[in-house]
């Protein structure tokens, strides 16, 4: 009995394993049928898909879309992820991923782009960059370096947001892997990059700051650098200002 009830479990796991396969070359489909009618060129779709060109023809000749739609959309029923929206972001769609399982997609992601960061870090002498503002903030951006440290508490945060949505049923009942209302802020977070702390930027810029003359300066240059990084809207001459109040 005892092996009889392996050998179904392991059957079982077979069978689902098989459903995943069958679906994932559905979502395939779509995507390069979807990517064709779009004009993509059939040697970067392919690139993409890791086909050869002469397949990726096979593939879309006799695709139909609206069949390959109706298709997808049993498998969203099912829990399947969400495909991205090609003109949205991946700030933007973050805030609207409402199961588990499209958290953890995303989370994957990132993970990826970890070990590519990695890859760079160790094959070239330079550091690559990331941008700690959303693509909707486009053309303002802001770039830093990304080194081990960063990839590091990148690696940390993942691990507590995967281990709360492991034992979360809903994503309403997150707490440290909820997603911020504000996407900036969020998209900081996702990259372990803490709010900007004034005493620590004056120590890492070498900005004096002593006299009540250099504080406002200081401040000033401190608020705009906020503005660059995305935590604030208002403008470094508009913004309070305890120098200026006379209360430094």
């Amino acid at each position: 009995m005892g092996k009889f009830r392996r050998e179904r479990r392991v059957l079982a796991r077979v069978r689902r394993a098989a459903w995943r396969l069958e679906q994932a070359e559905r979502e395939r489909d779509w995507a390069l049928a979807a990517a064709r009618g779009e004009k993509v060129s059939v040697r970067k779709v392919a690139e993409a898909a890791g086909l050869s060109p002469t397949r990726v023809h096979q593939l879309t000749k006799d695709a139909n879309l609206d069949t390959l739609d109706a298709g997808l959309g049993q498998l969203r029923t099912a829990g399947w992820p969400a495909p991205e929206d090609p003109d949205g972001s991946d700030d933007e769609e973050l805030s609207g991923r409402a199961d588990i399982a499209e958290r953890l997609h995303n989370e994957v992601g990132w993970l990826r782009q970890c070990a590519e960061w990695l890859d760079h870090l160790e094959a070239r002498p330079y550091p690559p960059a990331a941008n700690l503002r959303p693509e909707a903030d486009f053309p303002d951006i802001c770039i830093v370096p990304v080194r081990l440290p960063r990839v590091a508490a990148i690696l940390r945060r993942i691990a507590f947001d995967i281990d709360e949505l492991a034992r979360a049923r809903r994503v309403e009942d997150l707490q440290a892997a909820q997603v911020a209302d504000d996407p900036r802020a969020e998209r900081r977070r996702r990259l372990a990059e803490p709010d900007l702390n004034y005493a620590e930027y004056c120590d890492r810029t070498k900005t004096p700051w002593r006299s009540t003359r250099q504080g406002n300066l200081a401040w000033t240059a401190y608020q705009a650098e906020r503005r660059r990084r995305g935590e604030t809207d208002e403008a470094p001459y508009t913004a309070y200002n305890p120098f200026r109040q006379g209360r430094p």
